[in-house]
């Protein structure tokens, strides 16, 4: 192994990679700097490129710094990169930056208090113990984290991680089932070691590269979802809304019914409670919408008080009844106010494909003709759209529910 890969070579080639990544993490951090992930994971590596510095020079320089600073640094870089990924997942705890530095605490009492870690084969148990602790909780939180944030490169990084840390439990079996000499101190050329070298600087140089990536793709979902999301209530926007709809239109042959909501007298609330209190009352509706809402449909809020929900394959009947629990919640919504609580009511249009046809347009203003209904006749109820033929030509008829 010795004539094929030098271990300092390696070393140094690694730790060149390693500050290249961690100068770039903090380059985008000093452009980013809410995300705190970012300056932990830049930290992580420029603790990791110095261990490797160090390391790199057993026999050339002091024990003390090549062996028990270095590796205390080293486990300082992966409590580092544990507390940047419970950042990034937001499980972070008011004690993670104390957890974040125990590993590196409990190596130097181990050092200053014994005579253990003389051992190398004991450094390399505890070492790999300790990093696989650290590895194992990244990857449990990446888990519990992936449904709230279903990146490909979460899931990447999830599995990198956790082999990772099953090379550490190797590692610790090999270290007690064929033990190095125990004073050894410069890494020796073999092929274990090399190849574990090897391991660990792919690892590395991944995951730094994964990191990069998480941030480019966090970013871009985030620019996606405020595009297509209101920002007060939530829900989709009018553009998203739009956009959604208009596949499930093309081609339907299993219907689909539009209904429109459009809060009573909003404009009376915004004018006698204030503008905060009507954007209550709004937060307020979107969530009774988003709750009554059934699985695949597209609920958004298309106006200032107008509501849209698209309910694909449903007729009339069942649009009506999801519009009239809707109705019945909201009227039921009580507003905290200055001047006491605010009462909710909400006036409702329904029309579906086989009335109106599968044209966005025709669709939506059918509609908004049962909801323009549904408000003349007096509000808080719901207004379905009918088509009847006759020899003359067309006539609407609005089938009203209160």
């Amino acid at each position: 192994m010795g004539g094929f890969l030098d271990i300092s070579t390696l070393l140094f080639t690694v730790a060149a990679a390693t500050f290249c990544i961690c100068v770039s993490l903090i380059l985008i951090w000093s452009s980013a700097r809410r995300e705190t992930c970012i300056l932990s994971w830049g930290v992580a590596f420029g603790l990791a490129f110095l261990t490797m510095a160090l390391v790199a020079l057993r026999g050339h320089i002091p024990h003390f710094l090549s062996v028990t600073a270095a590796d205390a640094i080293l486990l300082a870089s992966f409590g580092s990169l544990w507390l940047g990924y419970r950042q990034f997942t937001g499980f972070n705890g008011r004690f993670d930056r104390w957890i974040a530095g125990a590993g590196a605490l409990f190596w130097v009492v181990l050092a200053a208090t014994g005579s253990l870690l003389d051992d190398m084969n004991a450094r390399s148990i505890v070492l790999s113990a300790i990093e696989f602790v650290y590895f194992l909780s990244i990857v449990i939180d990446l888990v519990r984290h992936y449904s709230d944030e279903p990146l490909p490169s979460v899931g990447l990084t999830t599995v990198l991680v956790g082999a990772h840390a099953a090379v550490q439990l190797y590692r610790i079996a090999v270290s007690i089932t064929a033990p190095l000499d125990p004073a050894t101190i410069v890494l020796p050329n073999t092929l274990f070691m090399g190849l574990g070298l090897i391991e660990s600087s792919v690892f590395v140089v991944f995951l730094g590269l994964l990191q990069l990536v998480l941030i480019g793709q966090r970013s871009e979902r985030r620019y996606r979802i405020v595009a297509e999301t209101d920002s007060l209530t939530g829900l989709a926007n009018r553009r998203h809304f739009l956009e959604r709809i208009g596949p499930a239109l093309i081609g339907n042959d299993e219907g689909g019914a539009l209904i429109l909501f459009d809060i009573d007298h909003f404009k009376s609330v915004n004018d006698t409670h204030g503008h905060p209190t009507g954007d209550r009352a709004l937060v307020a509706f979107a969530a009774t919408l988003a709750a009554a809402a059934p699985a695949g449909s597209i609920a958004a809020r298309i106006g200032g008080e107008e509501f849209a929900l698209f309910l694909p394959k449903a007729g009339t009947e069942e649009a009506a009844r999801v519009a009239d629990r809707v109705r019945l919640v909201t009227a039921d919504l009580r507003i905290p106010a200055n001047t006491g609580a605010v009462s909710l009511t909400v006036s409702c249009g329904v029309a579906d494909i086989v009335e109106a046809g599968p044209d966005f347009q025709n669709l939506h203003a059918a509609a908004d003709g049962a909801l323009y209904a549904a408000k003349s006749a007096g509000r808080n109820q719901i207004v379905v759209h009918r088509q009847h033929q006759r020899c003359n030509g067309t006539q609407v008829a609005m089938a009203r529910l209160s």
